[in-house]
């Protein structure tokens, strides 16, 4: 083989092999051990308190050992004390007009019996992943990121105004966290504030490509076929496989987050790893939308009902696979959610919340020890960007 061919085939490998790790740097290993240390057993704060304080503290913890300006909030509910852990890392604009604050949540708690590995344990690992993956880039950002892990989303003997309700550590982290910090940080931008919104995790890593493993729910298939006909369309060709990740937003308010999300998912390869884009439209009547409650029952609502822009993904819970008999029972364990094809796909979830969160923060590296500069700021291609430059240079190769 001559030898500047060779030397070309070498090069090409090394760009795809660049390209490969930019666009794929979930850790299996990390998500795997986080699963089976900290979200493989109850986290109720009746039946398994010590295993649930355990996870806060390891939630808490890496927050810190990854450099987020962290917290607890805590909270009480008919006599019972609960906490959410938040972790700020600040960009550049923080404080002022031009901040637009993306957010990333998952609730860690869990009801009474269940292990909780798929709900929520795989949010919750997945929101650790995208920590570490945006902080092991050494780089800045001009907009600020909040990582919230949620307690007290589960809705057993949750009542309020006499109604029962789920998704409380939300509820409060908006009214008694998130409003008051924008007012104390943000002041000049009250009534004005706009941040993209939030990224809500909840159950994500049950996929199963067996051919009728994914329910539309009978009762509510009309409501399905009328809001949602492309998906329907999609679910109904593909021998309702519960192959995909569904992304639930209202059009009119969350549609940018929602886009760029299907966009960096798009970009991670494993096309086998589908995505279903769940979009609503708004004023919808309360009996449709009533219809359709299983698309409504995470934290997302809370950010919802205060105009905050937020998106909600899902595996799609008791409507999936093993999900629909394990979603709230012990069966929603180790042995029967961890094995390699969840994995992956929670690891390709993750690099899509991670490559999302980055693009829309407008990271860049900061390079030292330019003469005569100190610090100078160089702002970057993002990496798909250099992939596509670095692609194209290798065809002429």
């Amino acid at each position: 083989m001559d030898f500047n061919l060779r030397i070309s085939i070498c090069r090409v490998i090394l760009i795809y092999g660049l390209c490969f790790n930019l666009t794929h740097a979930a850790s299996l290993d990390y998500l795997r051990s986080t699963l089976t240390n900290y979200f493989s057993d109850t986290r109720h704060h009746a039946t398994n308190p010590k295993y649930k304080q355990l996870t806060a503290t390891f939630i808490y913890d890496e927050f810190i050992r990854f450099g987020l300006e962290t917290t607890y909030q805590n909270f009480d509910f008919d006599g019972v004390d609960f906490a959410n852990v938040i972790g700020v890392l600040k960009g550049d604009n923080f404080g002022t007009y031009d901040d637009h604050i993306i957010g990333v949540g998952a609730h860690y708690d869990t009801v009474k019996l269940t292990k909780g590995v798929d709900d929520n344990g795989s949010g919750s690992a997945a929101l650790l992943e995208v920590v570490r993956q945006l902080t092991s880039l050494k780089s800045k950002r001009k907009h600020t990121v909040i990582f919230i892990a949620f307690d007290r989303e589960e809705y057993e003997n949750a009542h309020f105004d006499g109604k029962s309700y789920g998704a409380l550590g939300s509820k409060y982290l908006i009214s008694q966290w998130l409003l008051p910090w924008i007012q104390k940080n943000y002041p000049q931008t009250v009534g004005t504030f706009s941040p993209y919104g939030i990224i809500v995790l909840d159950t994500l890593m049950d996929y199963n490509n067996s051919a009728m493993s994914q329910i539309i729910p009978p009762d509510s298939l009309q409501e399905f076929q009328q809001l949602f006909p492309g998906v329907v369309k999609n679910l109904q060709s593909d021998n309702l496989q519960g192959d995909f990740l569904a992304t639930i937003f209202r059009t009119q308010f969350d549609s940018r987050l929602a886009n760029e999300f299907h966009q960096q998912w798009g970009k991670m390869g494993r096309a086998d790893y589908e995505i279903e884009m769940f979009g609503l439209a708004s004023n919808l009547p309360d009996d449709v939308l009533n219809k359709v409650a299983d698309l409504n029952r995470s934290d997302h609502i809370n950010f919802w009902a205060k105009n905050i822009p937020a998106i909600f993904l899902s595996d799609s819970a008791n409507l999936r696979g093993k999900m629909q008999d394990c979603y709230h029972h012990v069966c929603d364990s180790l042995e029967v959610m961890l094995n390699d094809d969840n994995l992956n796909f929670l690891a390709k979830t993750s690099d899509t919340i991670a490559a999302t969160v980055d693009k829309l923060s407008q990271s860049y590296a900061a390079v030292s020890g330019a003469p005569g500069v100190g610090k100078t700021l160089f702002t970057l291609m993002t990496a798909s960007s250099i992939c596509v430059f670095l692609k194209q240079t290798a065809s002429m190769l």
